[in-house]
């Protein structure tokens, strides 16, 4: 027998509350500064160029292969 759990009625939606619990919420938030920004967009752009050109040229390797085979 497997037991619900009982709904409780809707409250009604209350915009002000809503953009203030974000606002709060927010400012829980740690931005990182610009050199963190630079830095790990740099290592995400260098990570995408490496894996890129792996796929490349395993791409370009088997299909070379294939040529050989076929």
């Amino acid at each position: 027998m497997t037991t619900e759990p009982r709904s409780t009625p809707a409250a009604k939606f209350n915009p002000r509350q809503f953009l203030a619990e974000v606002r709060g919420e927010l400012d829980k938030v740690v931005w990182p500064d610009r050199k963190q920004v630079i830095a790990q967009s740099a290592s995400v752009l260098l990570i995408v160029v490496a894996m890129a050109s792996f796929i490349y040229l395993l791409d370009e390797l088997l299909r070379w292969l294939s040529g050989l085979i076929f």
